[in-house]
């Protein structure tokens, strides 16, 4: 196995379980060294198994002779993360790769949904994700600045395409994860000048999230089922690429994985227009114009779940 990312340390959120490990394993086999930042919660953001982190650390390192770090600091916690980075440069000469793939699921609909549990999906998904991507790309800008010869960084944002779509009694979780993307964008802007590259991944794997979906009707039912048969492995392949040399030309895109399928989404822009006739308020004339242009045009009302319910290439 070629060391492509030897000597390169990566940052990853959420990699105790799941699509984080298995990103977490894909890069230490290529030398990647490893930090993994994960408190251990549950699915539901409660404390599960603080000691996981460490377990699984320790495992990597020992498979893949690589160094690592755990971390089991809340990523919400800004305070955290900086002592937590003041730790990281004390035992690794850089910090190449950051991967926000943490997350929780509280699921409710709408129109009965706690304040408290949209506050707690949206700290971890997004805000977390934030601070992480704050802190740290001012450390690996600082690496560039130290040295001239340092001409590395890369970002990559783990999304859900229910954050494209929407899905139900998903208000916290669609919301944050579509707030990722437009941060995905931003970033790969505002560092662009530093060749730091940001991009988004929605994956489609067995992760604890699929094992948690109630379906709504036999598309979703269908897609469960698939998405319990495609292994996380795909995932770190496709982090493993854009990290590598290879991958940095591509930066504030958004890439989906579904076992051997690889897709590159668009992002929304004007598609149709309209331009009205009369300069008031005519509803009559708008809804002659809707008719003509818009109409036919229109976005289907369908969660990510049926989008999706065609069978996986495996």
């Amino acid at each position: 196995m070629s060391k492509i990312l030897n000597n390169r340390t990566a940052l990853i959120t959420g990699a105790a379980r799941g699509i984080g490990k298995s990103i977490a394993e894909n890069l230490a086999k290529f030398g990647c060294n490893i930090i993994i930042i994960d408190p251990g919660y549950s699915i539901n953001g409660n404390h599960d198994d603080k000691n996981i982190a460490e377990k699984v650390s320790i495992d990597i390192a020992e498979k893949y002779d690589v160094e690592t770090l755990a971390i089991t600091k809340d990523i919400s916690d800004i305070e955290e993360i900086n002592k937590s980075l003041e730790i990281v440069t004390k035992k690794f000469k850089t910090l190449d790769v950051i991967i926000n793939n943490a997350a929780i699921l509280r699921d409710g609909f709408v129109f009965k949904y706690s304040i408290d549990d949209w506050k707690k999906v949206i700290d971890i998904n997004l805000t977390g994700a934030f601070n992480i991507i704050s802190k740290t790309s001012e450390l690996i800008r600082n690496q560039h600045k130290k040295d001239n010869s340092y001409n590395y960084g890369r970002i990559i944002n783990i999304i859900s395409t229910a954050g494209i779509w929407g899905n139900y009694g998903q208000a916290a979780y669609a919301s944050a994860k579509a707030a990722l993307i437009g941060l995905t964008r931003v970033t790969a802007l505002d560092l662009s000048r530093s060749n730091i590259t940001c991009n988004a991944i929605a994956p489609f794997a067995a992760t604890r999230v699929t094992e948690s979906i109630v379906p709504q009707n036999s598309d979703q039912e269908k897609y469960k089922n698939n998405a319990l048969k495609v292994k996380a492995e795909f995932v770190g392949d496709l982090c493993s690429f854009l990290i590598s040399d290879k991958g940095s030309k591509y930066t504030g895109q958004i890439f989906g994985v579904r076992a051997k399928e690889i897709f590159l989404f668009n992002q929304a822009r004007p598609e149709h227009k309209i331009i009205r006739t009369s300069n008031n308020g005519d509803i009559e004339d708008l809804d002659l114009l809707f008719r003509e242009k818009f109409d036919n045009n229109l976005t289907p009302l369908e969660t990510d779940l049926e989008a999706f319910s065609n069978d996986p290439v495996i």
